[in-house]
């Protein structure tokens, strides 16, 4: 491992005084050059000063100019490769010096380009073991420079401008705290809060905004929601409130604490590597605290999620009940949990979702066998509609597709279906609208040339409205938001929607091989499961492990 040189600090744009805190902020981004930017100009607009924040910023070999881009803007004092695909064995190479100061007026500003996406989970890795090597050294230690806290900020969020300066009280009123997390407003919505409070249910694994039954905090947290009207929505919310968890789209932590508990597990990728940590913080004895004074604006997370997404929440969840949970509790939570997930896989597979359950089968299976890291299947390509329809012979009038319309608004996703078709293709399908009872317009006179066949969410009801398709079936089956009920047993290739981006598809084929061949895989899942979860022990697995494992999907 190559080490850092130490290099001149830059000159901050105010001066600090003795009892200002130095801050280290890591903010990883991957082809989000615009948002990125934003945020680093949020963060010279802090009333702390920009002055006492070394900023690192993680560029995951992004492929949109990012690097260039930030360069232009800030003038950053040094850019760093990281050629390696292990964040946690990291292999720094200070690259061309530069001259004069940053555009930010930050005490100093890094950014390091890894040689790979390593996803949020290497990028913060990434930052940790940069300020490891270069802002934490024996030097810095011996004349008090080295960083008093870390501050993980996401690359899509916007900064009040006080947020660090609470974070940094609220750190500094009790040496227990280890973690302060931040209030979060919907990005696009600034009067909506959409989270405060995160807790950990030992029973379930489960994290939820408020304590289950039993949980130390539950009198207390249920007393303030009865003050405050809930932990989410248009509330006046003010003051710190300890919780199990934070979000790391902005997280204060205690470097000295870092120092004693690690980094992140390695393992994670995306998703549950922030809950792991404050989990192992709690565990050390420190206080994991939300206030709700310091705001920030976030998109909600639901509104990003895909399958693949899902993946690494479902995978890492069952590694961090391993990890938190002692054994004999650990293996039934896992136990129900597992259950849970194949009972998921097998209803999206005989619901059109056939990649959808492969990913739950997967995330199961991955987890049980150790595969870390990024995941190697991101499902079928999208392509445009008109592309699709073209391929798969589409454009006639005796085809036929079957559109699967279960949620509220269904029918005029449809309707926004159908007139992206028309403007691709001259011919067009015959259409089938499958509508449940319950979606408003499903007893309205069907559009011109759409058959509509109305179901409720009855077995039986299910069952009698395939008789008319299953005598002709559809050539092809439009699904929603990876969202169905209807397990529309014969028909062609899938089509999958995702009303985020409307005029894109993702084709699957389906039929009777597909299906086989998934069941097969499942009860292997299954079986293989089973046994992990009867001799689950919790790993050792943090940060730091043995220099040659390699990630199973690199």
């Amino acid at each position: 491992m190559t080490a850092v040189i130490d290099r001149p600090l830059a000159t901050p744009r105010a001066e600090r005084t003795p009892h200002s805190p130095r801050v280290a902020a890591i903010i990883v981004t991957w082809n989000r050059k615009a948002l990125v930017s934003a945020v680093v100009d949020a963060l010279t607009r802090q009333s702390i000063g920009a002055g006492v924040l070394d900023l690192v910023v993680v560029d995951n070999d992004s492929t949109d100019g990012t690097l260039e881009h930030l360069v232009s803007l800030w003038n950053p004092d040094a850019v760093v490769q990281n050629r390696t695909r292990l964040a946690h064995v990291p292999a720094f190479e200070r690259g061309q010096n530069r001259t004069g100061t940053n555009l930010g007026g930050f005490r100093s500003l890094t950014i390091v380009r890894n040689a790979e996406n390593l996803g949020g989970c290497g990028g913060f890795n990434t930052g940790f073991e940069y300020i490891s090597h270069a802002l934490d050294t024996e030097r810095h230690r011996r004349t008090g420079t080295a960083p008093d806290y870390v501050w993980l900020v996401d690359d899509d969020i916007d900064v009040a401008p006080d947020t660090l300066e609470r974070l940094v009280a609220t750190m500094r009123s009790d040496d227990r705290i280890g973690l302060v997390g931040s209030r979060t407003m919907d990005y696009n919505n600034r009067e909506e809060t959409i989270e405060t409070t995160i807790y950990f249910d030992p029973r379930t694994g489960f994290m939820a905004d408020h304590p289950a039954p039993g949980h130390r905090l539950f009198a207390s947290h249920a007393a303030w929601v009865s003050r405050v009207g809930g932990p989410k929505g248009r509330h006046a919310f003010s003051g710190v409130r300890d919780v199990d968890i934070v979000s790391a789209c902005s997280m204060l932590a205690r470097w000295s604490a870092v120092r004693e508990i690690g980094f992140w597990d390695y393992r994670y990728f995306i998703y549950c590597d922030d809950a792991d940590w404050c989990l192992r913080f709690a565990r050390a004895g420190y206080r994991i605290v939300c206030d709700l004074d310091a705001v920030i604006f976030h998109t909600p997370w639901h509104h990003k999620l895909t399958p693949a997404r899902l993946y690494y929440a479902q995978r890492n969840i069952l590694w961090v009940i391993q990890k938190v949970l002692g054994p004999e509790h650990s293996r039934r939570v896992l136990a129900d949990r597992v259950r849970g997930l194949m009972r998921d896989a097998w209803y999206a597979a005989t619901h059109r979702r056939l990649f959808h359950a492969e990913i739950i089968r997967r995330s199961v299976d991955d987890a049980t066998t150790g595969r870390w890291g990024k995941l190697d299947d991101q499902g079928p390509q999208t392509e445009s509609i008109g592309d699709a329809f073209a391929r798969l012979s589409l454009f006639r009038a005796d085809a036929r597709v079957a559109v699967l319309c279960s949620a509220s608004d269904s029918l005029s996703l449809s309707a926004s279906l159908r007139s992206a078709v028309a403007s691709a293709g001259e011919v067009q399908p015959r259409w089938i609208e499958i509508v449940r009872n319950d979606v408003p317009g499903h007893d309205s006179p069907a559009p011109e040339g759409v058959e509509r066949i109305v179901y409720s969410g009855r077995r039986r009801s299910k069952l009698r409205r395939q008789v008319a398709i299953v005598v002709n079936p559809p050539e092809a089956v439009v699904v929603f938001d990876q969202s169905n009920d209807f397990p529309l047993l014969t028909g062609g290739h899938n089509l999958h929607v995702d009303r985020k981006t409307p005029t894109r598809v993702q084709v699957e084929e389906d039929g009777l091989g597909p299906r086989l061949d998934f069941l097969t895989k499942w009860v292997t899942t299954r079986f293989r499961a089973r046994a992990w979860c009867r001799r689950a022990m919790p790993p050792i697995h943090d940060s730091r492990p043995v220099a040659d494992m390699e990630p199973a999907h690199a």
